[in-house]
């Protein structure tokens, strides 16, 4: 039996750091958001593959996700590497910035499972691209560690800015158009129902309307829910129109559900550097994320199948040889060398696999 793994590393503390916020009561004006982006590289450069909650049980764990394509703006978007959308007005205040560089290194993913011969057992951590915030993640560090919505913030966007905009505007989201705390209240309450925490929903609905800023105030691949609770919509009032800025430029703020004990740096997933997308501790996940070390059990036939499809390659006899990985950041597979004879991203991978992140380690039997 052969086991598969990335060395450990070493956990790095990451510290949030807050300063004085202004007291205003102003609104902003956002735009849609969309809980993920990532680049698949190479054969799936064109799909986007994004983890979405869209309801919880009354024990906070994730019941449904789905996978959807985003539109050719934000592909392009994505591919340009670039931010140039436009920069907080003259009338904008700054509530607080992060000085945290926010570097991590938790250790590789662990390989679990005891498969049978003629099977691979495939452990994933996490759920989704894992870059940038996770939703599961900043419920657990509200609910567990007494973090504010600009601590889950800073801990998961180091070095951005959060700034206070005018709000009196529309936005448009998947073709609806309205107010800026209505459109964003029902998808913080697609994102995260209205069971999760308060500031958890305040850290969401910062994120989503600056990644609705990030491109330009309409974007569609963004799922809204109807009729939010109160509790909703006063979270959503509470932040409106605050926004996370990196260089002057709004930040390409994404999400996920869950992380599976960090997240995952932008260049390991997207292929593109983003100084703020890097990779960052999401420390309660091992022991509250019902996506933390997750099995997944498939025959030697079915993989062979999956990636010789995909790939438009022949595997050879030696199952043993088919998958080579090579580790990004805190253990996620940045690149897996296919039999000797086709390099692919890690995530590219994943999506062919269907395992639910690209942390991931395997044990072939």
């Amino acid at each position: 039996m052969k086991k598969c793994y990335p060395h450990a590393g070493i956990a790095l503390a990451v510290a949030a750091l807050l300063a004085g916020v202004s007291a205003i009561n102003a609104y902003a004006v956002p735009e849609t958001a969309e809980s993920g982006t990532e680049t698949a590289a190479e054969e799936s450069s064109s799909t986007l593959w994004k983890a979405e909650i869209s309801d919880y049980d009354s024990s906070l764990s994730l019941v449904q996700y789905e996978e959807v394509k985003p539109t050719e703006e934000q592909v392009t978007a994505i591919e340009q590497a670039t931010a140039p959308k436009a920069a907080a007005s003259s009338a904008s205040v700054e509530l607080a910035s992060s000085d945290a560089a926010g570097k991590a290194n938790v250790g590789a993913a662990a390989a679990l499972g005891a498969p049978q011969a003629g099977q691979f057992a495939f452990t994933t951590y996490g759920y989704g691209h894992c870059v940038g915030m996770s939703q599961n993640g900043a419920n657990y560090y509200a609910t567990y560690g007494g973090y504010d919505y600009q601590s889950i913030l800073f801990h998961y966007y180091p070095g951005t800015t959060l700034v206070q905009e005018d709000a009196s505007g529309t936005i448009t989201a998947n073709g609806v158009t309205g107010s800026v705390v209505d459109i964003i209240s029902q998808i913080v309450y697609n994102e995260m129902s209205s069971s999760m925490h308060p500031e958890a929903m305040k850290a969401q609905a910062v994120a989503a309307y600056t990644y609705i800023q990030f491109y330009g105030g309409k974007v569609s691949g963004v799922a809204l829910k109807a009729n939010p609770p109160q509790n909703v919509v006063d979270a959503v009032s509470s932040v409106l129109g605050q926004a996370l800025y990196y260089n002057g430029n709004y930040a390409l703020t994404v999400y996920g559900a869950s992380s599976g004990g960090a997240t995952a740096n932008a260049t390991d997933i997207f292929g593109t550097q983003y100084d703020y997308l890097v990779s960052v501790p999401s420390e309660y996940d091992a022991d509250y994320d019902p996506y933390y070390g997750e099995v997944t059990y498939l025959s030697t036939d079915e993989v062979r199948s999956r990636i010789q499809s995909a790939y438009g390659i022949q595997l050879s006899s030696n199952p043993a040889n088919w998958l080579q990985l090579e580790l990004g950041d805190s253990g996620f597979v940045r690149s897996v060398n296919i039999d000797g004879q086709k390099k692919v991203s890690g995530y590219s991978l994943r999506g062919i696999l269907g395992l639910k992140s690209a942390r991931f380690a395997y044990i072939c039997g």
